[in-house]
């Protein structure tokens, strides 16, 4: 098959998130399978971007604009000019960068499908939600999302939690259509090697955003400091609230204890995340968990939060430790379990590289993929 996969910005951006890398690491696999596979992605003026991918890459114009993902529209005439030229069987969209896919489409003859990543659907489409223009205004991205998903021959969620989320903001109409296919994760992360012994590091990579709970993780950090006063904190990523965090550990008086790494690429990440004792990960919703998913590949002891959809990835007790959301009493106990227990800690953590190496695949994934994509496309 000829398969078209657009996500907005790309997983080579510096502000790149699940979605974006997920986008990439199933196009490797469709290719791998024998189909011919193209992605759309989008990139600012000036933005330099080198990456040598088995499948074939299209760029458009990226608008950085908070209020409305300028991006529908630079992506609707990248959409329509390419259908035009290649034909595909299938296009496949990742976010509201594909409001004005499901028309494109139609006009030629192709399957649309759609995967969710967010963990914001409304419960109306977009008249509706006019009736409240000053919260519309605020989530018009959500209903571009919305309308993108609603459109689709089938929707794609990667765990249970996200798809009662999208049943439950497409008011149930899709009913079947909306399917979970688990993603999978880098295969490199199973082949990091553990050097941690002795080490005290506390790690959390991701976006550096409210939802992420590094707020309470910085609070937590003060409280462990003083029954371990080696401990240190890393946050590897780039996002909107990396200033925000860096005066709330100043004024926490815990700055000398945390490194901002900002961006690195994923090989660093393993390198670095090797020799640190325990990844912390206290969000505040997840839709599946991709930092956490890698952590447990990788090896890595993790506490995380008992949100969406990470119950369905770590057992509590099992293949790491869960903690309520927001709870810094429980949140500090368990960096205390993990740092002062660390054989029990990594026992826990083989258990979660085990279970990861045995549910996460993307080959897996591009299997299940190419079954909908069939189902789709014997329906037009």
């Amino acid at each position: 098959m000829k398969i078209c996969l657009t996500i907005y910005s790309s997983p080579w951006s510096e502000f790149a998130g699940g979605g974006q890398i997920a986008v990439h690491h199933l196009a490797c696999a469709l290719q791998r399978m024998g189909h011919e596979v193209h992605a759309l992605y989008s990139k600012s003026p000036g933005e330099k971007i080198s990456a040598k991918t088995p499948y074939t890459v299209h760029w458009t114009s990226h608008f950085h604009c908070a209020t409305l993902n300028l991006d529908i529209f630079s992506y609707y005439r990248a959409m329509k000019r390419l259908m035009k030229w290649e034909r595909f069987d299938i296009l496949h969209g990742n976010a509201e960068e594909a409001f004005f896919a499901s028309g494109i489409a139609r006009t030629f003859k192709a399957g649309y499908l759609f995967t969710n990543h967010s963990c914001m659907i409304p419960e109306t489409g977009m008249i509706r939600g006019m009736l409240r223009p000053w919260s519309f205004l605020k989530t018009i991205n959500n209903y571009l999302l919305r309308s993108s998903a609603f459109n689709a021959s089938r929707v794609i969620t990667f765990s249970e939690f996200s798809k009662i989320l999208v049943l439950k903001g497409l008011r149930k109409k899709k009913g079947k259509k909306v399917m979970v296919v688990a993603p999978g994760i880098d295969s490199t992360w199973f082949e990091v090697k553990r050097q941690a012994e002795g080490s005290r590091d506390l790690v959390l990579w991701g976006r550096m955003e409210d939802e992420k709970g590094i707020s309470e993780l910085l609070r937590t950090l003060k409280e462990v400091a003083g029954r371990i006063p080696e401990v240190r904190l890393h946050l590897i990523g780039e996002g909107t609230m990396t200033e925000s965090y860096q005066k709330q550990a100043e004024d926490l008086g815990v700055l000398d204890r945390v490194n901002f790494h900002g961006w690195m690429e994923v090989d660093a990440i393993q390198q670095f995340t090797a020799k640190c004792a325990v990844g912390v990960f206290p969000s505040r919703v997840e839709s599946f968990g991709l930092s956490m998913a890698e952590a447990m590949g990788a090896g890595l002891p993790i506490i995380a939060t008992r949100v969406g959809a990470l119950p369905e990835l770590i057992e509590d007790g099992v293949t790491g430790t869960l903690v309520p959301s927001g709870n810094i009493p429980a949140l500090y106990r368990a960096i205390l379990e993990k740092l002062e227990n660390p054989d029990r800690a990594q026992t826990l953590a083989d258990a979660g590289r085990e279970l990861v190496r045995q549910r996460f695949s993307w080959d897996q994934s591009a299997r299940e993929m190419t079954e909908i994509y069939q189902a789709v496309r014997d329906e037009i």
